[in-house]
Parts: C-alpha cells; sequence; structure tokens
C-alpha cells in the first residue's frame, strides 16, 4: 500500500494513529481521495484501556473492538493466534493504597466495585486491547475504503506557499525525499507532535500534563472481568501523587500494569515513572499473580492533558488527538477523545472540501471546545486541587471505602452523564462548571 514518494490528494494525514485514521476514514466515506503518512515505528503491544465512549467511537467508524466475529472476517490482515484480540470489560474497581511504613508503596486498603456508569449513547462494557491491534483494525477498514498509505515515510516539514501549508515534505526509509501535496491537512503525529511545532503549536506551559509508565506480565488472572484502578500511590517519601495505578487483565494471557502522574504533583520533577512502576509492581504482584519477568518491555511517555495545546487549526490544516492534547484531564485517557477528535476533524474537513472554503476549518477549533472545553477546565482545576496531599488522602480514603461516591466521581471522570437527569454526579458537575467560570484558568 505505499504509493510513490512525490503525489497529490484532497487530504494529508500526517500520522497513522487512532486520531489520523478517524479522520482518513471520515474523509474516504465522504469520497475524498486520502493520504496517510506513516512512520510505523510504533510496536507498542502494551495492553490500552477502552472505556464504553471509545467503544462507541470505534463503532461510529466501523470496527466493532468488542465483537469477535468482527475479527474473525478480518482474518486476512490479523493475527489468529490470539495477539489482536480485545477482552471485553464490565466492571471498574477502585482501591485505595494506604500508607504503611512497612510498605514502601503503601498498603492495599479499602476498595470498592461498580459496572461501567451507564448512559445512553455508550454500551454497557468497556474493554482491553493493544494500540497496534486497534490501529491494524482501522487500517483495514481505511484501506478497504480507499486511504492510501505511505509507510515508512516521515513528514519532515510542511510545504507552505503563501501562508498555507500545502502538504508535506516527506522522507522515505531509504532516505529518498518527496513531496506529498493536498488541499488541506490533519495533524495526527502524537504527543511529541514534530509537525505540530513547525506550523507553530505550543503546549501552555502552566497547565497539568502527564507521564505514563506502563508493561504487561504473564497471569492467570488474564481472564478476569475487572480493571483495578488503584488511588493514593505515593512516592519514596509517602507524599501522594497526583495519578494513579492500574492493572488491565487483556484475556491474552498478560496483566497489563502502568502508573500515571500529573505534573501538579509536589514531587513530580523528582520522580522517576519507571522506579514508581517498578514499586507498584512489587505491591500488587502477589494479588494479581504477576509472573516477575515482563511479557512486553516497559514503555512511557509524556501526555499533554485538557487541550492544553494550540492552536488547532490553520487556514489549511486542523490538529487532533494528541497532537492537540486533548487527553481527558482526571483521568489521562485519550483513545475516547483521538477518534472523537479525529471524527470531528474528519466532518469539518470534508465540509471544506464540499463548500470549497478553508474558511470552514475555523468551525473545529469552536466544535472542540464546545465537546471538552469547560469540562477541561474543570479537570485542569481539579488537578490541581488534587495535587495537595492534604486533599488528596481525604479523596483516596473516600473512593475506597464509600461506592457510591466511586461510582459517581468515576461518572463524572469519564464524562459518562445523563443529559437531563438530576443526579447527584450531574449536579456536582454543573456546579463544578459554574464555579470554574469565575476561577482563573487552570
Amino acid at each position: 500500500m505505499t504509493e510513490p514518494a512525490d503525489t497529490t490528494a484532497d487530504v494529508l494525514v500526517v500520522g497513522g494513529g487512532p486520531a489520523g485514521l478517524a479522520s482518513a476514514i471520515e474523509l474516504a466515506r465522504r469520497g475524498r481521495d486520502v493520504v496517510v503518512v506513516d512512520r510505523g515505528d510504533t510496536t507498542d503491544e502494551i495492553a490500552m484501556l477502552f472505556t464504553p465512549r471509545a467503544v462507541a467511537a470505534s463503532r461510529r467508524l466501523g470496527v466493532d473492538v468488542l465483537d469477535r466475529a468482527d475479527v474473525l472476517d478480518r482474518a486476512d490482515v490479523l493475527d489468529r493466534d490470539g495477539a489482536e484480540w480485545f477482552h471485553p470489560i464490565g466492571r471498574v474497581r477502585i482501591t485505595a493504597a494506604m500508607a504503611d511504613p512497612a510498605h514502601p508503596g503503601g498498603a492495599v486498603g479499602p476498595s470498592t466495585s461498580s459496572a461501567w456508569p451507564r448512559v445512553r449513547v455508550a454500551p454497557d462494557n468497556g474493554g482491553v486491547g493493544t494500540r497496534t491491534g486497534f490501529v491494524a483494525r482501522l487500517r483495514a477498514l481505511a484501506a478497504t475504503l480507499g486511504v492510501r498509505f505511505l509507510d515508512g515515510h516521515d513528514a519532515t516539514q510542511p510545504i507552505v506557499e503563501r501562508g498555507f501549508v500545502r502538504g508535506a515534505c516527506v522522507r522515505g526509509p531509504d532516505g529518498a525525499t518527496g513531496e506529498v501535496r493536498a488541499t488541506f491537512t490533519v495533524v495526527a503525529d502524537g504527543a511529541n507532535s514534530h509537525f505540530g511545532r513547525l506550523l507553530g503549536t505550543y503546549r501552555e506551559p502552566d497547565w497539568p500534563m502527564a507521564l505514563a509508565h506502563t508493561a504487561g506480565h504473564r497471569s492467570p488472572l488474564h481472564l478476569a472481568n475487572e480493571v483495578e484502578v488503584v488511588v493514593g500511590v505515593t512516592d519514596r517519601a509517602g507524599t501522594p501523587i497526583a495519578g494513579y495505578g492500574w492493572m488491565f487483565p487483556t484475556g491474552a494471557g498478560t496483566v497489563g500494569i502502568g502508573v500515571m502522574l500529573v505534573s501538579t504533583s509536589p514531587s513530580f520533577a523528582v520522580i522517576n515513572p519507571a522506579h514508581l512502576l517498578e514499586r507498584f509492581t512489587e505491591q500488587h504482584a502477589d494479588r494479581w499473580q504477576l509472573d516477575p519477568d515482563p511479557a512486553t518491555p516497559a514503555v512511557g511517555g509524556r501526555i499533554p492533558l485538557g487541550a492544553s495545546v494550540g492552536p488547532l487549526a490553520g487556514p489549511t490544516y486542523v490538529i487532533v488527538g494528541d497532537a492537540g492534547g486533548v487527553a481527558n484531564p482526571l483521568t489521562g485517557l485519550g483513545i475516547d477523545t483521538a477518534l472523537e477528535s479525529g471524527i470531528i476533524a474528519g466532518d469539518v474537513v470534508g465540509e471544506a472540501l464540499d463548500e470549497g472554503s478553508a474558511a470552514v476549518l475555523q468551525q473545529y477549533p469552536k466544535l472542540i471546545d464546545d465537546r471538552y472545553g469547560s469540562f477541561y477546565k474543570v479537570g485542569r482545576l481539579a488537578d490541581r486541587f488534587v495535587g495537595q496531599p492534604p486533599v488528596a488522602r481525604r479523596l483516596h480514603a473516600a473512593l475506597g471505602a464509600r461506592p457510591a461516591f466511586a461510582e459517581g466521581t468515576l461518572r463524572v471522570a469519564l464524562q459518562h452523564l445523563r443529559s437531563g437527569r438530576g443526579g447527584v454526579p450531574e449536579l456536582v458537575e454543573r456546579t463544578a462548571r459554574a464555579v470554574a467560570t469565575f476561577a482563573p484558568d487552570a
């Protein structure tokens, strides 16, 4: 599926991850000629959690990650050994880690378990799968719709003519260079977006960001129907960090285990995420029957949160997914927002092509702000609030000990709010949004 380096298209997509492929699929369905430039250097087999919202977004694209028959129908593209299966998850357990001098990482404290908070626009179940497996399924769908791929190519710099981006200069795996010219460009090259920075994007330095580190260990509990989230994770001095740890059963012989810490943590600048993961794994190895040696190597990276990267659009381009920092500031999860932002961008760019007007692209930042803006402002403020150790200790204890509080918090954090309903989570969220309008931006 590799095209010659010099080519033209209606739309160039820089980056072949979930966000970029979501845009490509939406545009191809509109009959548009799309070229995806993809370095193809991602070999991440670490477990990735799909919330019900992420499942709903993938279904809108035409990929049902929880449908085993869908995988079998694509056996010509996917491996048959189970590596590409997605494991359904019906419940979420929240466990509080309690301070204990005998356990540097904290002892296991109270725990609550609940089903995913139900919401009309999403299914009841979530799931766990690998990024590579999910991307393979999106690529297979995109290819059937006529999307073209420049695999192993790197978009080295934008082609700019009279202030308008008209595509990109690309370099192939053999070092040969060429050009991909397009009417519009979708930038989807991830959290460290090189192409976006060349276009002038920047991250708000005072807004929260996160670091995550994760690995996979073999375990007989890999078929569990429940993910576990551990709050109250501490640094070596016993100070709570803003963030959490997790265990995700994959259904394929392993359990994914990881930690995420937010920059509002008091010791963020000195915590080594790899060392934090080691301590966290030791603490929970017996309960999850983890094999001591990782089955998949530990990997990590930074996650820009809360729409902290911008501007999200220029005269002839839009920024999607982690390149735009759209991950949820309360959870650090980004697969649902990557898909949703990619779909929104595909619709807007398609409309701009239909109308022959680049001005339509300016609708995209407004749609993203309408979808996430006020909620993300609340999330950024909450990150600062939870970054205070006394607040964090009380919150973590309540999450582990009070099922109703844990379920309500989960509903708010995942944006599984019920439109038109007067429940406590919905009331808390509306009140927080109202307060946030009078507060300095996070």
